[in-house]
């Protein structure tokens, strides 16, 4: 989590450090290999299924004797008399002399990443950003004024009248603009809320938007396991969380004005 695309590896206790990979240490102490996903040679998620009593069960541990699972089940009578209740789930631990048409699930996720990779535009869908008008032609801008008052634009091929080039770019896709030579100056970002927690979005994982808790409840963010990451800066730990977009609701996108404050 907040180090797509790529992926860290997590050597077993006693297993030597993947060569040629620099560690990360990430804010509980542990430590990680992030490596790009075309250097790997395969990356899966293995599951086990099995049926109880006929109803379906993802397993999560298993035991010499017994096989504990969630339910996968939609039958509400069923899981009220025979399971356990955490949350909104069900689950349950069975003898394994009771438990059905055990089976091992392979998912590759290689190839799905790879063509996600191959699309990274696609996912900055959410994420904050930028924008200058300048004669009518808005660009991607920076988010401050450098310590002159001019505001850096990235232009690509088109060379903008009257602005100057940023003598810092060796590409030449940067010119730099006056807030008076501008007709706009905003930056955008989305809001949303899951499970009723407010969010800011982020960005796009994995085709799934990825979002800040900003409420101010470390019960709610405790509960539903939000995941502890570090700021940007690594000065404070913030709580994330990375959903698909049917599970979210008033996704909304704002504007604000930063010619306003010039």
């Amino acid at each position: 989590m907040g180090l797509w695309p790529h992926v860290e590896l997590l050597p077993e206790p006693g297993r030597p450090a993947p060569e040629e990979l620099a560690p990360r240490e990430a804010a509980d102490g542990t430590v990680g290999y992030p490596v790009a996903p075309e250097r790997l040679e395969a990356w899966d998620v293995v599951t086990w299924t099995f049926r109880w009593h006929g109803e379906l069960f993802k397993c999560t541990a298993a035991k010499p004797t017994t096989l504990s699972g969630d339910y996968l089940g939609s039958d509400e009578h069923f899981a009220k008399k025979h399971l356990k209740r955490l949350a909104i789930a069900y689950y349950g631990v069975f003898p394994r002399n009771e438990v059905t048409e055990l089976e091992l699930h392979r998912e590759d996720l290689i190839q799905p990443l790879h063509a996600l990779v191959q699309r990274l535009d696609e996912f900055d869908h959410f994420r904050p950003k930028v924008y200058a008008v300048h004669h009518g032609r808005t660009y991607p801008a920076s988010a401050k004024a450098d310590a002159s008052g001019l505001i850096a634009l990235t232009t690509g091929d088109d060379r903008p009248e009257k602005l100057v080039a940023d003598p810092r770019d060796r590409d030449g896709e940067h010119f730099l603009a006056a807030p008076e030579q501008l007709d706009a100056w905003y930056r955008t970002h989305w809001t949303f809320r899951w499970k009723n927690g407010p969010f800011d979005a982020v960005g796009t994982v994995d085709g799934r938007i990825k979002g800040i808790y900003t409420g101010g409840s470390w019960g709610f963010a405790n509960y539903m396991n939000l995941t502890h990451e570090p700021d940007p800066n690594g000065a404070y730990t913030r709580y994330t969380v990375t959903v698909g977009l049917n599970g979210v609701t008033d996704l909304e996108q704002h504007r604000t004005d930063l010619l306003a404050n010039q």
